[in-house]
């Protein structure tokens, strides 16, 4: 029998950091709060640690951490959050212009939706496993994907203007 070695927290930390936090940035777009929703993330997750099977599927459970935490804080905090423009994605020009136009059209859309399509579109997972990780309905899932889309669509052809879905 081959045992598989369960990676300790310090593993844990290192190699997840950058994602949580980048994560948790990409919600609240204030770098003080996704410090702190970081630093919840990992307090979290390793409270937690023994619950999780796979191991593989590590990655996943983290960033859902992350973006139910970033959300909790986002809520907590909807008046008081200034949105800046700092691009912690620096990596050339023309890819700034491109996140910064995205983040731009994510600014307007509910959290709930936003972490489905972090979970879709970053961790690749897919809808059943979103649905499993939160613990609502696959068909929740779909129409928060579709809502989401739409409403970057909308903001889109309107050059990004905030008065979407109103």
């Amino acid at each position: 029998m081959v045992e598989i070695s369960r990676p300790n927290e310090e593993e844990i930390y290192e190699s997840h950091f950058e994602k949580v936090y980048k994560t948790a940035y990409f919600i609240l777009k204030n770098e003080k709060l996704a410090k702190d929703a970081t630093h919840d993330t990992f307090i979290k997750a390793f409270k937690h640690l023994n619950k999780i099977n796979q191991h593989a599927r590590i990655n996943a459970w983290i960033t859902t951490i992350a973006t139910r935490t970033a959300i909790d804080i986002y809520n907590k905090n909807k008046k008081q959050i200034a949105f800046k423009e700092e691009n912690y994605l620096s990596k050339s020009d023309e890819f700034n212009v491109e996140i910064d136009e995205l983040e731009n059209y994510l600014d307007n859309i509910p959290p709930e939706q936003k972490q489905i399509l972090i979970l879709k579109y970053m961790e690749e997972l897919t809808e059943k496993e979103i649905a499993n990780l939160l613990s609502i309905k696959l068909g929740t899932v779909k129409s928060r994907i579709f809502r989401a889309k739409q409403k970057l669509y909308e903001q889109y052809t309107l050059g990004g203007e905030n008065r979407v879905g109103e």
